[in-house]
């Protein structure tokens, strides 16, 4: 469809035609940057006739460019629907044409692709309980030929779809079940779906059981295109039949023997299946596991202790290709939290987690077992109820084995030092200056020094942000102890100010004996600027953003937004990007709302 029949009809559909419209807008979004275009533009439009109907229009146009190898790609549809509902019937009649349209430098004919749908949908409400749907489909189509210009390849066909579900509320116990039925028929493309799904939710006193079931079956015919002699039509070739299926059941079981104890445990199992009739080799399946359960105990209104032990499994299964793998996963985590004094917590948090990836078809050559040992300390507080203290340590060993003696050169363990202290100070209500630091130390040993060498990596950083916030800041700031502290209300105003500096410097060495001797090493720093304002309707933002260095980057952020007509928006942003301020990648968006 051109883009000119498409604008046309926006034009008609805008204007009031004799039609009482309750709810129609029109959308359009527009990107644009040194590597691709982008247009597009929506439109809805719904009346009701007479008193039981409902009239819907619908239009969607894109266009798309390219710019690394030509490409342009237009997309269009216009479609209508109208459906009478009376009592717990609804029926209706839709219709729509859609176009699509692809070219560019890599393929000397353009791809050209037109598609019409004429149906009719029917919903019943049998009960409030119990609810039919069908729906029957008539489909042309119209596709450009491939390997032979101007030649089209014609089909229709049809689809069919059912669906019908059924639910219980009781006041211990609700369930449901509900299935659905899909067949599509054309020249070149068919296929079968159904799919069924049942849930249940049983409460009794301290037991909450929730359970919920899925199967589905897909058969899809695969055709190719293929020509033989110049001048003559290609053709679509039945290739093969592929048939899917998809299991999965999830249960979950909450048990709650004391208000202080919580019990949960969780399993959840999935598998697919498929299978082509000719070309075997691609035979698969997948299948998934998954076991959780988990602890919370309140030992003392201040003390908690959470716990967590987790299996997974995960297999790919290739019929007739070696590479089938199976992956496993086991973890074990405590947390134990002490808060001490009002919102003043003190955090413990350990963890192990073992992962085993191996292949049977191989005879276990590229097996694997890594395991990771993690602890975690934090320390919250508050001085004077204005400044907070937050410091987190992090320890973590990760061990990572290659079983085969061809691969046993990769062994080696990872371990990792971290400390995160981060200091926030509230001046007043709308005024805070908060500061982060990082210190990071990798040590990367080899079993077998004789083919790798040790590594360290080490990283040091800061930040800082001062920041001034008329809303006022304390109460966006999502601090449950600052949120209890006096402050001004908001007047429908804001402005936003934050400033802010941040340095990193990121260091690589290799080990010469008892030293280190560093090979490369990198530095960044940054300043920012983001400054955002809303008066009343309208709304705008500024974040420019300069980093230097090793390397030298600049980039900005600029919007604006205004609301008007009760429900319509114009939206404009602009972010340029450049590491040479002779060549900026200049990007840039429009979208405009329209409600009416």
């Amino acid at each position: 469809m051109k883009k000119t029949s498409f604008a046309l009809a926006i034009l008609l559909l805008s204007c009031k035609i004799g039609l009482f419209a309750q709810a129609r807008g029109t959308e359009f979004y527009l990107y644009n940057s040194d590597t691709i275009r982008l247009l597009e533009s929506n439109l809805g439009y719904q009346t009701s006739p007479t008193e039981f109907s409902t009239m819907n229009i619908i239009g969607q146009s894109s266009w798309e460019q390219r710019l690394n190898f030509n490409q342009q790609t237009r997309r269009s549809l216009l479609g209508s629907r109208y459906s009478y509902h009376k009592y717990r019937l609804s029926h209706g009649l839709l219709l729509d044409y859609e176009s699509y349209f692809d070219s560019s430098d890599l393929d000397p004919t353009a791809y050209i692709n037109k598609n019409g749908n004429l149906g009719y949908e029917l919903h019943w409400m049998v009960v409030d309980s119990l609810s039919l749907s069908l729906q029957a489909h008539g489909l042309i189509r119209n596709e450009q030929d491939r390997y032979l210009v101007g030649n089209y390849l014609k089909s229709d066909g049809y689809e069919l779809l059912s669906q019908a579900s059924y639910s219980y509320e009781g006041e211990l116990l609700s369930a449901g079940i509900s299935g659905n039925l899909d067949k599509k028929l054309m020249d070149w493309e068919a296929y079968e779906s159904a799919s069924a799904s049942a849930m249940m939710r049983w409460y009794f006193s301290k037991v909450y059981w929730d359970n919920s079931f899925s199967i589905s079956h897909r058969e899809e015919d695969i055709y190719n295109l293929r020509t033989y002699e110049a001048k003559q039509n290609s053709n679509y070739h039945k290739q093969d039949t592929q048939n899917r299926n998809i299991l999965s059941v999830q249960s979950r079981v909450d048990y709650t023997p004391h208000e202080l104890i919580s019990l949960s445990l969780s399993e959840y199992y999935s598998e697919r299946r498929t299978r082509l009739d000719n070309n075997i080799v691609r035979n698969n399946g997948e299948f998934y596991n998954d076991v959780n359960l988990k602890l919370l105990y309140y030992i003392h209104p201040r003390i908690t202790l959470s716990s967590e032990a987790t299996h997974q499994l995960a297999i790919k299964d290739f019929s007739y290709a070696e590479n089938t793998r199976h992956v496993e996963n086991r973890h074990l985590g405590a947390t134990a939290a002490w808060q001490y004094g009002e919102q003043d917590s003190l955090i413990t948090s350990l963890g192990i987690n073992l992962q085993r990836t191996y292949f049977p078809r191989q005879d276990n050559r590229w097996d694997n077992d890594l395991r990771t040992s993690n602890l975690r300390l934090g320390w919250k507080h508050y001085y004077k109820e204005f400044i907070h203290l937050e410091n987190w340590f992090v320890y973590s060993l990760r061990e990572d084995v290659y079983l085969d003696s061809l691969l046993s050169a990769n062994n080696h363990s990872l371990e990792s030092f971290s400390f995160m202290p981060e200091i926030d100070i509230l001046l007043g209500d709308r005024v805070a200056f908060r500061q982060g630091y990082q210190i990071r130390a990798d040590y990367t040993d080899y079993y077998y020094q004789t083919q790798r060498i040790n590594k360290l990596y080490r990283q040091v950083g800061y930040h800082y942000n001062l920041i001034f916030d008329s809303y006022p800041y304390v109460a966006r700031s999502g601090d449950e102890k600052w949120l209890e502290l006096p402050y001004r209300r908001n007047r429908g105003s804001a402005f936003l100010i934050d400033l802010g500096y941040a340095y990193e410097e990121n260091q690589y060495a290799d080990q010469e004996g008892n030293f280190y001797n560093i090979s490369t090493k990198n530095r960044k720093y940054q300043a920012s600027l983001n400054l955002k304002h809303d008066i009343g309707d309208f709304y705008y933002s500024l974040s420019p953003q300069y980093s230097w260095g090793t390397w030298i980057e600049y980039s900005l952020v600029a919007g604006a937004s205004w609301n008007f007509n009760h429900g319509s928006y114009l939206e404009v942003t602009l972010s340029p990007v450049s590491e040479d301020l002779q060549q900026i990648n200049w990007r840039s968006s429009v979208n405009l709302s329209l409600r009416f």
